[in-house]
C-alpha cells in the first residue's frame, strides 16, 4: 500500500512537482522534514565545470610558469617537471575543491555533513591533503621507475598535467560529497597503517626492530617526524570520528545517555594519549622520555579499562564482539607475561602484538559504534494525493 499526502496547491506549484513526484519523508530528532525525493546517486550531480575550473586554473599556472622560464623540454619526473607540478598544483587545486565542496555541504546541511562539527573540519582537510601528497608523490615515484629520463614538449606536458589534475580535483569532489563514518575510517586505517609501514621500511638499515617501536619516532631515526605525525594525525582523525559518530548516537539513544558519554569520555582520552606519544618522542632520557612513558602507559591502561567495561558501555553489544574483545585482552596480557616475566618476547614484538591488536579492537568498537548510527534517520516515500 502507498503511503499518500495532500498538500495545498501553491505549495505544488512552488515546488515545481505534479502526482508523479515522489517525496521523501524524514524523521530528525523530533522534526519532521518532507522533500522532493532524490535517487540519483552523489556522483551524477557533480556539474563538468566544478572539476574542470580549478583543472584549468592549474594548468594555465603550469603552462605560464615553464614559458616564463622559457623551458620547451619538460622532464616527467625530477625537479621543475611533470610530477613537481603535479603534486604543488594538484595538491592545492585539489584541497581547495575538496574544501569548497565540504563547506558547501556543511551549508547545505547534508546527510553525512550535518553532524560534523565545523572543528573537525582543520583535522579531516589536513588529513586529506596528507594522504593526497603521499599518493602523488608514490605515484610519481612508481612512474618515474617505468618512464625513466621520459621528457615531453610543452604542449604534450600540458596535455598531462591537465588530465592528472583533473582526476585529482574530480576524486576530491568525490569525496567531499561522499565523506561518511566509512570513509574516515578508511582514512584512519591508511594514515596510521601506512606511516608505520613506511616508517619501518625506512628504517631498516637502522635494524630498527633490534631496539624498540618507539625508535622509529625518535631523533636516531630516518624521517621520525614522519612517525610521530602519524600518530597525532591518527588522534586528531579518531577525535573527529568521534565527534561524528557520537552526534548521530547520543540524542536517539537517549536510554543509554550517561553510558554513551562515559563511552566517549574514554575514547577521547585514548586520541589524546595516542596523539601524547606522538608528540612527546622518545629521545634518550629525560623528560621527554618520561612523558612518551606515560603517556604509553595511559594509552595501554585505558584499553584495558574500555575491554574490561564494553558490556556495560556498549547499548547492544554482540557476544561475538564481547569475545572478541576478551580474547584480543588475553593475548596481550599474555604477550605482556612472555615478555616481562618470561623473557620470551622482545620489547619490540611486545610492542607491535600490543599496538596491533589494541588498534584492530578500537576500529572493531568503532565499526559497532557506527552500526548503532545508521538508521537513527528513517525516511518513508510518498505519493501525491
Amino acid at each position: 500500500m502507498t503511503n499518500q499526502i495532500k498538500l495545498p496547491d501553491e505549495v505544488i506549484q512552488a515546488l515545481g512537482i505534479n502526482q508523479d513526484s515522489e517525496l521523501e519523508l524524514q524523521v530528525n530528532n523530533q522534526k519532521l522534514t518532507i522533500q522532493v525525493a532524490n535517487h540519483r546517486p552523489a556522483n551524477q550531480t557533480i556539474i563538468l565545470r566544478w572539476f574542470l575550473i580549478p583543472s584549468i586554473l592549474a594548468t594555465i599556472a603550469f603552462i605560464s610558469y615553464f614559458i616564463f622560464n622559457n623551458i620547451n623540454q619538460i622532464n616527467f619526473t625530477g625537479s621543475n617537471s611533470i610530477a613537481t607540478m603535479v603534486i604543488i598544483l594538484g595538491l592545492f587545486s585539489g584541497i581547495c575543491t575538496f574544501a569548497f565542496f565540504f563547506i558547501r555541504g556543511k551549508k547545505r546541511n547534508t546527510r553525512y555533513l550535518k553532524d560534523i562539527y565545523w572543528r573537525n573540519f582543520p583535522t579531516i582537510i589536513f588529513s586529506f591533503a596528507i594522504i593526497l601528497g603521499i599518493i602523488l608523490l608514490g605515484l610519481f615515484w612508481f612512474l618515474g621507475i617505468i618512464f625513466e629520463r621520459a621528457s615531453f614538449d610543452l604542449f604534450t606536458a600540458t596535455i598531462l598535467f591537465f588530465i592528472f589534475v583533473a582526476v585529482v580535483n574530480y576524486l576530491m569532489i568525490l569525496f567531499a560529497l561522499s565523506i561518511s563514518p566509512t570513509v574516515i575510517i578508511t582514512l584512519l586505517i591508511s594514515v596510521i597503517v601506512g606511516g608505520v609501514v613506511i616508517s619501518m621500511a625506512t628504517n631498516s638499515q637502522h635494524l630498527w626492530w633490534q631496539k624498540n617501536f618507539s625508535f622509529l619516532g625518535t631523533e636516531h631515526a630516518n624521517y621520525g617526524w614522519q612517525f610521530n605525525l602519524t600518530l597525532v594525525l591518527s588522534a586528531l582523525l579518531l577525535s573527529a570520528l568521534l565527534d561524528y559518530l557520537f552526534v548521530a548516537i547520543q540524542y536517539k539513544k537517549s536510554d543509554y545517555y550517561w553510558r554513551l558519554w562515559s563511552l566517549r569520555i574514554l575514547l577521547n582520552l585514548i586520541a589524546i594519549s595516542l596523539g601524547a606519544v606522538g608528540i612527546f618522542p622518545n629521545n634518550g632520557l629525560g623528560r621527554l622520555h618520561e612523558l612518551h612513558n606515560h603517556a604509553a602507559m595511559s594509552l595501554v591502561y585505558l584499553i584495558i579499562i574500555l575491554i574490561i567495561g564494553i558490556r556495560w558501555l556498549l547499548p547492544n553489544v554482540t557476544k561475538e564482539f564481547l569475545t572478541i574483545s576478551y580474547l584480543i585482552a588475553a593475548v596481550i596480557v599474555i604477550a605482556r607475561i612472555l615478555f616481562s616475566t618470561i623473557g620470551y618476547l622482545s620489547l619490540t614484538a611486545f610492542e607491535l602484538i600490543s599496538f596491533f591488536l589494541a588498534f584492530s579492537w578500537i576500529l572493531l568498537l568503532i565499526q559497532n559504534l557506527n552500526r548503532l548510527s545508521v538508521d537513527i534517520d528513517p525516511t518513508y516515500y510518498l505519493k501525491l494525493e
